[in-house]
């Protein structure tokens, strides 16, 4: 019998219709591509991702994170411009950008310390909002497709009103992840 699951924390995103269009557009535009899009529903901004979670991880978290969000209030966040994550020189991730603003660091770093006190390792990488809008696994044309994400850096998408941060599992499928939320914590 399993005894973890596999968690994430995240803010869910309900995509707006110039992102909706530019998921769209990009399908078209790159429908020759090994690109796996993501599904609207499954749209979020991932504050930290956690991974392989126990029990008393998890009950750990929910406690903290209900503090967290008790003593921060609620802000928005915009959506701006597109971008890609590389590995070894090829795209790997295409996404739209999401603008980094003092209250979105604040509720990072607090998730950040929570999930460290939590008994997790602290996270590496700098922290890069961005929501993803698919993976990519091979590009027939990378030299167009970095010019067609370079001309989009300045389009805004949308604002977005985040009044809660969401404690989730992932649950991995042959068809792409099923997200299940544990526990909404509402910001003030």
């Amino acid at each position: 019998m399993r005894t973890e699951i596999r968690t994430f924390i995240a803010i869910k995103i309900h995509p707006g219709e110039k992102v909706l269009y530019q998921l769209n557009d990009f399908k078209t535009i790159f429908k020759k591509d090994g690109i796996r899009w993501v599904h609207e529903d499954n749209f979020h901004l991932t504050l930290r991702f956690i991974g392989n979670t126990t029990r008393e991880q998890l009950c750990f978290l929910v406690d903290n994170l209900k503090l967290v969000a008790g003593n921060l209030k609620s802000f928005q966040i915009e959506t701006k411009g597109v971008g890609c994550f590389s590995s070894k020189g090829k795209p790997r991730v295409l996404f739209v950008k999401i603008m980094e603003s003092e209250a979105l660091t604040e509720l990072v770093a607090e998730v950040e310390k929570n999930v460290v006190a939590a008994g997790f390792h602290a996270e590496l990488k700098p922290f890069r909002p961005h929501l993803t809008l698919g993976r990519i696994k091979n590009l027939e044309r990378r030299v167009h497709f970095h010019s067609v994400i370079e001309e989009l850096d300045d389009i805004k998408y949308q604002d977005s009103y985040v009044s809660e941060f969401i404690l989730y599992q992932s649950i991995l499928k042959p068809q792409g992840p099923i997200y299940k939320p544990i526990k909404i914590f509402k910001l003030r």
